[in-house]
């Protein structure tokens, strides 16, 4: 087939399928504001004509999980925080987040109360302007005086509206103290000057940081909690004594954007993640009897209902997008009248009102424009008895209000008001039964495009399977001339190659099912949670099949030995070292590992000798591999030079990357900065060294399929790919430098074992030759994912290491940080590919045989799993985890293929 045969076919392929993907995802993450009928647009609706604080102070700490602030373990590091909360009035619940948890998202659901679309995660690295309508917005457009300090998130989305503001970077993680102290220094003045402004939000990060760095569990959680309790001691202190703030109604809020996994990490949707602390306190005095005690099985609140709160308590109205409602215990403690207390429940119906895709009626007189649903109305939002409910409750509540303005004390009256209470509790039931069910429809699918899109991937992805049944199968179109050669090859053949050949045949087959089985596993929210574990079993089960099929060979037993002893190596690596440095996973990543074990500051110790001996490790292979792979004697200096470049240039890389991780625990921010410049540079050097050995050595590096070439698999280890490794070493904590070098040796090991199959006469045959090389690609592609999740990643979002793509910025730079981040959250798959491409390239005799079908036979797995995914959130849309399991899957499988796509085009280019 042509697609199979050319570049242009193969490429086109690839074009239409990524086509397809986008047009998919489109549809996936669209997201349309909440519709509002056409009666309701021109209705207005109406707010509190003079607002119940005048002065408002929120300030959001970053990662501040509830039972940071809750649980017995912590609430003492808040003395002075529970002191105010004993002598004003206050609050406190458990706010709930929705996914992703990652801080832009957040910041719009604190503001707007509109649930964040998915895409924004992806929008979280370079956030602009906010267009949702909004609290900040509208108390500016009031006249409020706005003033900002903190995480500059805010300042992207909300830019000329803060009369003075001071922004610090969030995605320098390693900063634990001056990204904090450079908020808290402004307070001084701030209070000094409280006729100058009339609301200030304060975003902390150093909790954050730690949480990314240390975990929840980490030293320096309990020292940043006690500061931020001093923090808010001096706020509340401040506006308590102060002339001007004292005899004024002020709001101070603490709360965090999210919460953090018990790993550190956020944007997925464990409970530690999505539910955070949020506490309330106003001016009003009032000293309660006992110690104020906070439990983190307090009242549950959703994150969205900020919005509603401020929008209404400050007088700038609910934003028109917010899906949030007012609690009773809000309603009660900080509205100071019944009649602001009315207006506030009639504003919150009104506004879900709008809503409900009803037509809105209005009437006029007494009630004063009170808004009420068509009572044939059919709407999503609302049962027929709750548009009942919803009307009566307007007018009865609309009468009350009337009632107590006109302040008298008629029967009339005092039947109506006894009866108020049972409509507000009423009103604030039925708000909550609307919220749940928006917060459950907010988002909105383009399922026209997703099916487009997902029928454009399934036809190229199906034509691709086709191909790799036919390869399986061993059908295949040829030239008369090819089958005449294809003939006598075989017929030729002794039977140690013919069963060479079926061996390599059974190992692609098992393979093949192996992927189908983790492929099909994607479509059940445990399986894809547990993902890790299928590939650790394929691993295992894939290495122990071709030991055996290479003990059962026509292999001298010195061959024999070898390879055993490797797959022996492998199997010891991934279950001493590899699989036990980072827990991943859903049911027990929250289990101590070897990584926590280094980190812990009992053993923080062992960390600096378990780097060296890393290092130590690998320059002795690289000087055995030196030594071992002769250039003969008499050599020049510059041949000299090239044969010990590698292990030069591996001396300053080890030196500089263990000065940098110095540097991270006692050095200065800009030490950190240009050490890690400079391991750049000696990584780059290393790259070229590499390469200028393999050229020189030219002999070594082209593949021969001789068996007894034992000195290849030193050479393997002074290839340019090796570098690779060493620069995700450097992205990640300490222990990742470890885990990588473990991995670097691991695929050494497992080419000598693959290499075993191969002898001196099958090259000549292209078909054994297309079997081998695509029995190799699978191993090394089950093998690469692998290596995924040992470095710790999992389908939740929150295992993302944000802080590797930041390694020697100085400022936030989203182009570099999103490559820097993809190359180190993609190592394995992309480190294996590379490793596959220079270890199996093919001489250039060899390459006219091997063009049929090789690299769409490797696309049609690449591509399979994103297709099934894709199906799976298409016709699971509605399922309870689409958003927690499903949805981040696929984008990790979306953003894969668009890091994959260079690889994917160097297939094109040397295989068709």
């Amino acid at each position: 087939m042509f697609v199979t045969r050319s570049s242009v076919g193969f490429f086109l392929l690839l074009g239409i399928y990524s086509g397809g993907l986008f047009l998919f995802m489109r549809g996936l993450l669209y997201f349309s504001s909440d519709q509002v009928s056409a009666s309701a647009s021109q209705i207005r609706i109406s707010t509190p004509s003079t607002s119940a604080v005048k002065r408002l102070v929120l300030m959001v700490v970053d990662g501040l999980r509830n039972d940071l602030v809750f649980s017995r373990r912590y609430s003492s590091n808040w003395p002075k925080l529970r002191s105010f909360m004993k002598k004003l009035t206050s609050t406190y619940s458990n706010s709930i987040t929705q996914p992703p948890t990652v801080t832009m998202p957040r910041i719009k659901a604190i503001t707007s109360g509109r649930v964040p679309r998915f895409i924004d995660i992806v929008r979280n690295l370079d956030a602009t302007a906010i267009r949702e309508d909004n609290w900040v917005t509208r108390l500016n457009s009031q006249g409020w005086r706005l003033e900002f300090y903190g995480d500059d998130t805010w300042l992207k989305l909300f830019p000329y509206i803060f009369r003075s503001s001071d922004g610090t970077s969030s995605f320098f993680v390693n900063d634990f103290e001056e990204v904090d102290r450079n908020v808290t220094r402004h307070l001084n003045t701030l209070f000094r000057r409280p006729e100058d402004w009339d609301g200030v939000i304060l975003h902390y990060l150093g909790l954050d940081h730690i949480g990314h760095v240390e975990g929840p569990d980490g030293y320096n959680v309990a020292v940043k909690l006690a500061e931020m309790d001093t923090v808010v001691g001096s706020i509340l202190d401040s506006l308590t004594t102060s002339g001007t703030t004292r005899n004024e109604q002020w709001l101070f809020i603490l709360t965090g954007d999210h919460g953090m996994s018990d790993r550190g990490g956020h944007g997925g949707s464990s409970s530690g993640e999505v539910t955070t602390a949020l506490i309330i306190l106003s001016s009003t005095v009032i000293d309660k009897k006992g110690p104020v005690t906070l439990q983190s099985n307090g009242a549950r609140t959703q994150q969205v209902d900020l919005a509603t709160f401020i929008g209404s308590v400050t007088g700038a109205g609910i934003p028109s997008t917010s899906l949030g409602i007012i609690p009773s215990d809000w309603l009660a403690k900080f509205y100071h009248d019944p009649s602001s207390k009315i207006m506030a429940v009639i504003d919150l119906l009104s506004h879900f009102a709008r809503f409900s895709g009803c037509n809105l009626l209005t009437s006029d007189g007494a009630l004063k424009q009170v808004v009420t649903l068509d009572p044939g109305c059919s709407s999503s939002l609302l049962t027929e008895e709750q548009v009942i409910l919803f009307n009566n409750l307007m007018k009865q509540l609309a009468l009350g209000l009337f009632y107590l303005e006109q302040n008298n004390t008629s029967n009339s009256t005092l039947n109506a008001l006894a009866s108020l209470k049972t409509h507000m509790n009423q009103a604030i039931s039925l708000s909550q039964q609307l919220q749940s069910r928006a917060l459950s429809g907010a988002d909105k699918l383009d399922n026209t495009q997703m099916l487009l899109g997902g029928l454009i991937m399934w036809s190229v992805t199906l034509y691709l399977c086709l191909l790799v049944v036919r390869e399986l199968s061993g059908k295949q179109r040829l030239s008369s001339n090819h089958m005449h050669v294809q003939l006598f090859a075989f017929k030729t053949a002794g039977q140690p190659e013919l069963l060479s050949y079926m061996s390599s045949k059974l190992l692609c087959t098992f393979c093949t099912v192996c992927l189908l089985i983790q492929t099909i596993s994607l479509s059940g929210s445990s399986y894809a949670e547990e993902e890790h574990q299928f590939w650790y079993f394929f691993s295992v089960s894939t290495l122990v099949l071709c030991t055996t099929l290479v003990w059962l060979g026509p292999l001298p037993w010195s061959s024999k030995r070898s390879s055993i002893l490797c797959a022996f190596g492998i199997l010891l690596l991934d279950r001493v070292l590899l699989r036990q440095m980072h827990r991943t996973g859903d049911k027990w990543i929250h289990l101590p590992d070897l990584s926590d074990w280094l980190y812990s500051p009992e053993h923080s110790f062992w960390l600096w000798p378990a780097q060296i001996l890393a290092w130590g490790v690998l320059f002795a292979m690289r000087w055995i591999a030196v030594e071992s792979c002769s250039w003969g004697s008499g050599l020049s200096k510059n041949k000299l030079l090239a044969r010990f470049s590698p292990l030069l240039s591996l001396l300053v890389v080890s030196l500089s990357q263990l000065y940098y991780r110095w540097t991270v625990v006692f050095g200065s921010s800009e030490q950190v900065i240009t050490s890690a410049r400079f391991v750049y540079i000696v990584l780059l050097m290393d790259c070229l060294c590499t390469y200028n050995w393999t050229h020189t050595n030219q002999s070594l590096h082209k593949l021969t399929f001789h068996p007894s070439e034992e000195k290849r698999f030193w050479s393997d280890l002074l290839q340019p790919v090796a570098t690779y490794p060493l620069l995700v070493g450097l992205l990640g904590r300490p222990a990742v430098t470890i885990l990588w070098i473990g991995i670097l040796i691991k695929e050494c090991l497992l080419a000598h074992v693959i290499r075993s199959f191969w002898s001196e006469d099958h090259y000549k045959q292209s078909r054994a030759m297309k079997m081998r090389l695509s029995c190799c690609w699978l191993l090394y592609w089950i093998q690469g994912w692998t290596s995924f999740f040992q470095q710790g990643n999992s389908l939740s979002l929150a295992t993302v290491d944000v802080s590797a793509a930041y390694v020697g910025l100085r400022t936030h730079q989203p182009t570099i940080a999103g490559i820097l981040l993809t190359l180190y959250t993609y190592a394995g798959p992309l480190f294996w590919q590379m490793a596959y491409l220079t270890r199996f390239s093919l001489p250039g005799d060899l390459e006219r045989h091997v063009t049929t079908s090789l690299a769409c036979f490797r696309l049609g797995f690449v591509l399979l799993p994103i297709t099934f995914c894709a199906t799976v959130c298409y016709v699971l849309q509605s399922h309870l985890f689409i958003w927690t399991v499903f949805t981040p899957k696929l984008l990790y499988l979306a953003v894969f293929h668009i890091a994959f796509f260079p690889l994917l085009a160097i297939w094109g280019a040397l295989h068709t």
